[in-house]
């Protein structure tokens, strides 16, 4: 019988000072990047369609709950990265890395059991909470300037 075992790895970034923080769920010998037991929940789309989110689930401790309060309030952006381990719980090879999802941490709810982060997609329009970008002429050249575009 084989194992499909997967673990994962946060990289959130604060946009202020660019400062990188990481976590991992699975290595308890690395010490590079910092273990901490969590469960990441994947992508989620809303009934009506207008968001993709995620969550991170972590546990209920002072520590856990300064380092969530820091990311929502400096609005860091966060890299989750799925990885398949081999069979023997080692180390992935590599090549072994299944996703890599970009998201904007955005909130928090927590009780005295756990602590789950929220985090939405960066291409949010509709609760506009990702960074503005205007597109300019310098970026992507000629820019049509009225809404009558012919093709020809």
């Amino acid at each position: 019988m084989s194992l499909f075992i997967i673990g994962n790895a946060v990289l959130f970034t604060d946009p202020i000072t660019n400062a990188l923080k990481s976590i991992q769920n699975f290595f308890t010998e690395d010490l590079n990047i910092l273990h901490l037991p969590f469960v990441y929940r994947g992508a989620q789309k809303t009934k009506n369609g207008d968001n993709i989110s995620s969550q991170l689930i972590l546990p209920a401790n002072p520590l856990t709950l300064n380092f969530v309060q820091d990311a929502v309030s400096y609005n860091w952006s966060a890299e989750v990265i799925t990885f398949k381990l081999n069979d023997d719980y080692t180390s992935p090879a590599s090549g072994a890395v299944l996703s890599r999802d970009f998201w904007i941490v955005t909130g928090f709810n927590y009780n005295t059991q756990a602590v789950e982060l929220e985090l939405s997609s960066a291409l949010d329009a509709v609760g506009a909470q990702a960074p503005n970008a205007r597109i300019t002429y310098q970026m992507v050249g000629a820019l049509p300037s009225t809404g009558a575009i012919r093709s020809g």
